[in-house]
């Protein structure tokens, strides 16, 4: 037992070994970076926010996980090493938001509630309409906060009315008279797909089935657009009637739209939109910018109604074809 302890004390006074000395420092010096605890890959990680527990949403956070993971991986990207943690906006712990390189939210509420209490880190919402109005007021609060619309494009679906049919080239459509953004956007679109456009401006909701009426005389299809203003629960089933009876047939803005029955429409499905969310989180990680603060729909879907295009005596049509000809006007007409 003596012998032990003696063997300690020389121990204890024995010089240590240059290399430790060396360590020690490094260990000194690296516990007092801020996050040190954390390794580089903790912060390659991913959250996604949800604003509800919705079915949608679950299935647009796990398409963006299995496809992103799979792309980072295909290119050797450092986000192949990435975790992804879904979690609902309530149940976030705000403090725990440093932990991550990019914020993902899906739907409005989400969007809201991290732009203003998240400021340094790039924040990727998702799932939100380009006319909600809680979105457009937190607009400029977050200079990181990404803003990718359920929304096409306007060129979208006048380049579907192109595919549809030559015959189609007088176009009516109703607006609010306030967006303007929305008229000139289709102009423009018209202008280079060389279709006329005849334009209703309104100026309150009551004026919607006057507008209608005024259009369907003159038009050969009516082409709506997402303004919850004009086109919602308590006036869609008469603006479908109204067209209906003038066998004029009806360009929808989502797939809820076609199943109630307009012809056709262009629109954002989950995946369209997981896989845009996946291209921003792969610019991001590989150290380029994210294109715009604000971004349309980048993929499209197509839906065809065939009961209605019988009723209408219209040509059944196959949505892949005309989603092919659509590509090839976006691509020659809006480059």
């Amino acid at each position: 037992m003596c012998a032990s302890r003696q063997q300690t004390k020389e121990n204890k006074n024995k010089p240590l070994p240059k290399i430790l000395p060396i360590l020690y420092i490094l260990f000194s010096l690296f516990s007092l970076l801020p996050g040190a605890a954390l390794s580089q890959n903790d912060y390659n990680n991913i959250l996604i926010l949800l604003s509800d527990n919705k079915d949608v949403y679950l299935d647009v956070a796990t398409t963006i996980t299995n496809s992103t993971i799979k792309y980072c991986r295909n290119h050797e990207l450092s986000c192949q090493n990435s975790n992804y943690d879904i979690v609902h906006i309530s149940s976030y712990d705000q403090q725990t938001h440093k932990n991550y390189k990019a914020i993902i939210t899906l739907g409005t509420h989400a969007a809201i509630v991290s732009g203003k209490n998240i400021q340094d880190i790039t924040i990727i919402s998702a799932l939100i309409p380009k006319n909600n109005v809680m979105i457009q007021e937190n607009l400029m609060t977050n200079p990181k906060q990404h803003f990718l619309y359920l929304d096409q494009p306007a060129g979208h679906s006048l380049a579907l009315i192109k595919a549809l049919s030559s015959r189609f080239e007088d176009i009516g459509i109703v607006v609010d008279s306030k967006d303007q953004d929305t008229v000139e956007s289709l102009q423009n679109a018209a202008m280079r797909l060389k279709l006329n456009l005849l334009i209703e401006q309104i100026f309150s909701n009551d004026q919607v089935g006057t507008a209608i009426n005024n259009l369907l005389e003159r038009i050969d299809i009516f082409l709506t657009t997402p303004d919850t203003n004009i086109h919602n629960k308590s006036t869609v089933s008469n603006i479908l009637l109204s067209t209906y009876r003038k066998r004029v047939p009806l360009i929808g803005f989502s797939s809820a739209y076609v199943k109630a029955g307009a012809l056709a429409a262009v629109y954002s499905s989950p995946e369209d939109i997981a896989y845009q969310v996946r291209d921003n989180i792969i610019a991001h990680f590989s150290s380029k910018q994210i294109p715009l603060e604000q971004q349309m729909g980048k993929y499209f879907s197509v839906l065809f109604n065939t009961d209605v295009a019988r009723s209408l005596g219209f040509p059944i049509k196959s949505e892949s074809k005309l989603k092919s000809r659509m590509m090839d006007y976006i691509e020659h007409d809006f480059d």
